[in-house]
């Protein structure tokens, strides 16, 4: 009966977990204001969903030239021109660098890591930003992160590994970062969309402490079968 009750409310944790956790979606379920997809499966490569990612981490780590690419795929926010687009240290949200500006056009941008002092640089400057970084889009004074935790549970932002994909719309990216814009906003996730290569994404902290409660869950029954 203890046994049954454990597992009961492992289940009742997860149900809860869903239900404050935006539903899965696709990379190719990103509309444009006028309905229109953002994007098209022309290789018939099947979905790309949002894996729940909360930050990145860094692969391109050769000791030489540690770098990732970020290309301003689309803007399609009434706040487009004053939005800026950057990365922030996991372990310190005060670190912050700046990658796009709210008027760049579609385009690249390079942003290099200095490995042995902790660093990475664009041409907007330079922060304290390790291997591992969430994204933020800022207007004005509001701030919105990767991290719903850090926008009071809001996801503002849906992040989608498409490293499979040979797809030429996503320009060699490994994930699309998209962003929605207002806090109290339509969640179409399409005000701000930015492809990000050489990086992987990081599941939030909350899906590896569930899955870690689902293999202690597994060990209790077998322990219990056991005995």
């Amino acid at each position: 009966m203890k046994m049954t009750s454990n597992l009961l409310a492992a289940g009742l944790l997860a149900g809860t977990f869903s239900m404050a956790h935006a539903a899965p979606m696709s990379v190719f379920d990103l509309k444009t204001d006028s309905g229109n997809a953002v994007f098209s499966d022309t290789l018939g490569e099947g979905d790309f969903f949002d894996n729940g990612a909360t930050f990145a981490t860094l692969q391109d780590t050769d000791g030489t030239q540690d770098s990732a690419g970020a290309f301003l795929l689309f803007e399609f926010a009434g706040f487009a021109n004053i939005n800026s687009f950057g990365i922030y240290d996991v372990q310190d949200t005060s670190q912050m660098l700046q990658v796009f500006s709210g008027g760049d056009a579609s385009g690249g941008r390079q942003v290099e890591f200095d490995l042995g002092a902790g660093t990475a640089e664009t041409v907007y400057g330079t922060a304290n930003i390790g291997t591992s970084f969430g994204f933020y889009l800022q207007r004005g004074d509001n701030v919105f992160y990767s991290d719903a935790g850090l926008n009071g549970g809001v996801d503002m932002t849906r992040i989608f590994d498409v490293t499979a994909s040979q797809n030429t719309a996503f320009y060699g990216s490994s994930l699309i970062v998209a962003f929605e814009d207002l806090i109290d906003g339509d969640f179409d996730y399409n005000d701000l969309i930015v492809g990000i290569s050489d990086v992987k994404a990081v599941p939030e902290p909350g899906t590896l402490a569930l899955f870690g409660l689902g293999l202690l869950g597994f060990g209790m029954m077998r322990r219990s079968k056991s005995a």
